[in-house]
């Protein structure tokens, strides 16, 4: 057998010199997408409809028996936390957290929710212990991920054996690009990828794609985290 000879030593500093470039232009984005929703923030719930509620508690009624079984619920993307009050609703034992990128935008779900855990965080980096949660719900935040593989792979590291993802979103595919398309700027590239292509993706971060809806109405996409066998 072939041993395993490490590049030499001017390749490897290469490497380390893409690599920090690269980390330091994706820090660089992550920054100006932080700036874009901060700004947001303060006009945010006011372009929202005046039946929200209702349309997000429909949203989740179909995953209430995983909520209300849920001892812990991480919400990514949870932006002025008009998912908060109705998580608590749903998983009235659980522990949530709800985590956004933007620290103005938990300024606003802090109002709305004095009493709620919140963290600022980059989803792809969460500062959680590995199986820290039994569920995670992703609504409105999955075409942000300027990474999706790795970080349905960092939302699986950190979900329990057995536990569920939930990426939701209470509009269809095509009308969700529409929207970051016309946009445009630092959004304008953020798309929800087929129906296909996220089971795809999920099953690649180790979660088994259960359940996928992409139609014109609404978009979801469930991921169960298998059970490791007894040794």
């Amino acid at each position: 057998m072939a041993h395993y000879k490490p590049p030499p030593k001017g390749v490897q500093a290469i490497f380390r010199a893409i690599y920090t470039q690269a980390e330091e232009c994706r820090e660089t984005f992550m920054d100006t997408l932080r700036e874009f929703f901060d700004h947001l923030a303060d006009e945010w719930d006011a372009q929202q409809p005046p039946d929200r509620e209702e349309k997000l508690r429909d949203l989740l009624t179909p995953f209430r028996p995983l909520l209300q079984e849920a001892r812990g619920v991480l919400e990514i993307g949870t932006g002025t936390g008009a998912l908060i009050p109705l998580l608590r609703e749903a998983a009235p034992t659980a522990r949530i957290l709800s985590v956004d990128l933007s620290h103005r935008m938990l300024q606003y779900a802090r109002r709305r929710c004095p009493w709620a855990s919140l963290l600022q965080a980059d989803a792809r980096h969460l500062p959680l212990t590995p199986q820290a949660v039994d569920l995670v719900v992703c609504h409105n935040a999955f075409p942000h991920f300027q990474d999706k593989p790795a970080t349905l792979m960092e939302l699986a590291r950190v979900l329990a054996e057995g536990g569920h993802l939930l990426i939701l979103h209470d509009l269809g595919r095509e009308r969700v690009n529409a929207i970051h398309q016309g946009v445009g700027g630092v959004i304008g590239n953020d798309l929800l990828p087929s129906g296909g292509e996220l089971g795809r993706m999920l099953t690649e971060a180790g979660l088994s794609p259960i359940h996928i809806r992409d139609d014109p109405e609404q978009y979801w996409g469930v991921g169960q985290k298998a059970i490791s066998p007894p040794r």
